[in-house]
């Protein structure tokens, strides 16, 4: 046990969880790792809680500090209730147990778990932690499946009122007008349609005429405590917020946007027909007339801004020669026939690589005309075809492992040359034979070295793994290929199918008369698996 460091005890609570509320409780937590490091000895206790936060999000400010902590050298243990409470992500939950915690010589327990890492880690803690991660996935699709029938009955699911309604804690569906706001939106709506003001000159009046502000109502209603600044403040973008808000003339609107996942919790903007509107289910406190006057002005004062060109091959292309990623620009006229090509990113910061430069038209028939070749041999004798592919996977395979396997041992005899040399310095520097800045500074050399090949064994053991997957990609590939009875033309989804990566070379023809729409560089496709076919 390392003295004078912290016992981190950290505690995480989300109802996302779906724990029972007492037992999980933060307070509850406490109680149960405090009683545990006591009993255990465990000394200069301090707590991490991060209230409200699921488990798959780890930018929580608490847990955040504690690993600031941790990479300062301050914290010598770290208890929890039990894994789940870490993390229900389990790559990352294992990044932190397997990888951050030994590297900074922390402890790590989990209580209920019965996991110490001074006692050795249970081979099937990576197990436990995939559980935990698809028990979240479980209660978000639960969440989710509950919130989208209660959308599609009508009902209220907005966690944010709009400005001009309150409801009780007692009937959250029964939303009620409150008119003191209800007044400003009225007048907002009045300025707007009648008095032809824009969203910024509307804020400017609101704020002289000392209408108290849509933040000010937020944090009233919440119990938070208001500053000067919150009464009165208004904005452009809070103004045109409102002119938008349908549900002021008495209409529910579901579903106008969604959550990308259980992981990730970015805010996605649905298209139309995926908006669900309920009419007349609150109290209006504008008319229908009114609201679709503003419409009307907005359409004509919005500006629509043009539709950026989509990058079919942004996520594919690479350089032959340097093999760095290719990105897309327009080439020459801006019309709407615009040419679209891609370049060589490190030609394009450096010019330390050919140009390379290739137009979008002329990868597309490339790629298409590769595809429809691979499916051509497939259809035409799909025993043979499958043999063929099994083999060039399985060679393809053993080739890279062999390198794989030497590149591994090399790194591992250096680590092992490395923690001898460190140990000759210990050893050094207790017979006095170095000073303490110069041991400091040797052994920093080291550490960082070590740190660098550890993370590349690392990565080389994951593409041991990845080799030894060679039939399923074969079965993979051919179902992508069964998938289609032809393809006409490439989509996203025809590429995600079908491509791992594809790399471009210099241009074939060398003819500096050659328009630039002509060029023919040198493309290979790589497919998912079997390489170039």
């Amino acid at each position: 046990m390392q003295t004078g460091k912290i016992t981190a005890l950290y505690v995480r609570f989300s109802f996302d969880d779906g724990i029972d509320t007492e037992s999980g409780s933060i307070e509850h937590q406490k109680a149960l790792l405090k009683n545990y490091a006591e009993s255990n000895g465990f000394t200069n206790l301090s707590y991490y809680a991060d209230d409200g936060y699921t488990g798959t999000n780890f930018n929580r400010p608490n847990f955040q500090r504690m690993m600031n902590d941790i990479k300062n050298g301050l914290v010598g243990t770290v208890i929890v209730k039990d894994m789940s409470r870490l993390g229900r992500n389990y790559l990352m939950v294992g990044q932190y147990v397997e990888i951050d915690f030994p590297k900074y010589d922390v402890r790590f327990i989990a209580i209920s778990d019965n996991v110490d890492s001074a006692k050795g880690m249970n081979d099937l803690l990576p197990i436990n932690n995939l559980m935990n991660e698809w028990y979240s996935r479980d209660i978000s699709k639960k969440i989710r499946s509950m919130v989208r029938q209660k959308g599609n009955s009508g009902q209220h699911i907005t966690s944010k009122l709009p400005y001009g309604y309150y409801n009780t804690h007692e009937n959250k569906q029964d939303w009620q007008v409150d008119e003191e706001a209800a007044e400003v939106v009225r007048e907002i709506f009045e300025l707007y349609v009648h008095h032809a003001m824009g969203t910024k000159q509307i804020a400017l009046q609101l704020q002289a005429e000392k209408r108290i502000g849509v933040e000010y109502h937020k944090k009233i209603r919440k119990g938070i405590a208001v500053t000067a600044e919150d009464i009165y403040l208004w904005n452009s973008g809070t103004i045109a917020a409102i002119l938008k808000r349908q549900e002021y003339v008495c209409d529910t609107v579901n579903f106008r946007t969604q959550i990308a996942s259980y992981k990730n919790k970015t805010v996605i903007y649905n298209e139309s027909d995926k908006i669900k509107i309920f009419p007349d289910t609150h109290p209006a406190i504008i008319s229908r007339e009114l609201f679709q006057m503003a419409q009307d002005r907005r359409e004509k004062t919005i500006r629509h801004p043009s539709r950026p060109h989509k990058y079919l091959f942004g996520d594919y292309l690479y350089c032959m020669d340097c093999h760095a990623r290719m990105h897309g620009r327009r080439c020459g006229t801006k019309s709407e026939n615009a040419l679209y090509c891609y370049e060589c990113t490190t030609y394009r910061k450096s010019k330390g690589c050919y140009f390379h430069g290739v137009p979008e038209k002329y990868l597309e028939t490339e790629v298409l005309q590769a595809i429809q070749r691979v499916i051509y041999k497939a259809n035409a004798n799909p025993d043979e075809f499958y043999k063929a592919i099994q083999k060039r996977v399985e060679k393809r395979s053993d080739d890279c492992k062999a390198v794989v396997l030497a590149e591994l041992e090399k790194s591992q005899l250096r680590i092992t040359e490395i923690d001898k040399y460190i140990q000759g310095l210990f050893e050094a520097k207790v017979r006095g034979e170095i000073d303490g800045s110069l041991f400091a500074s040797l052994k920093r050399t080291y550490d960082e070295e070590k740190e660098q090949l550890n993370a590349l064994v690392a990565e080389l053991i994951g593409k041991l793994h990845e080799k030894n997957e060679s039939v399923n990609k074969v079965k993979l590939f051919m179902q992508a290929i069964e998938k289609y009875d032809a393809v006409t033309e490439l989509t996203p989804q025809v590429l995600a199918d079908f491509i791992e990566h594809i790399e471009v070379g210099k241009c074939q023809n060398t003819s500096k008369k050659l328009p630039f729409s002509k060029r023919d560089n040198a493309v290979s496709v790589f497919f998912w698996g079997i390489g170039i076919f």
